[in-house]
């Protein structure tokens, strides 16, 4: 005797192929219909292709503008510190 029957293995297979469907429709068709329907996405959307920025790629630290926005931050914070250093 097997632990799935073959009953219990189509309905399986019919959520897997199912939960598929879903997740392509979601992540294929919902969500860019989304970023040009709704104006704050569409412009974000419209800056990123202006920029030619990959949202995506921020995170990895070989993409120069990473490293410049890391660099830009940690001179703002350090002039925060010596400014409210220099206030007391």
């Amino acid at each position: 005797m097997t632990i799935l029957s073959s009953s219990s293995r189509k309905v399986a297979w019919l959520k897997l192929v199912g939960l598929s469907v879903v997740t392509w429709m979601f992540l294929g068709e919902f969500l860019p219909w989304m970023y040009e329907v709704v104006p704050p996405l569409r412009h974000s959307y419209e800056q990123q292709a202006k920029y030619d920025i990959a949202a995506g790629a921020i995170y990895y630290t070989d993409v120069p503008v990473s490293l410049d926005s890391e660099m830009a931050s940690r001179e703002a914070v350090q002039k925060a510190i010596e400014l409210r250093a220099s206030s007391m």
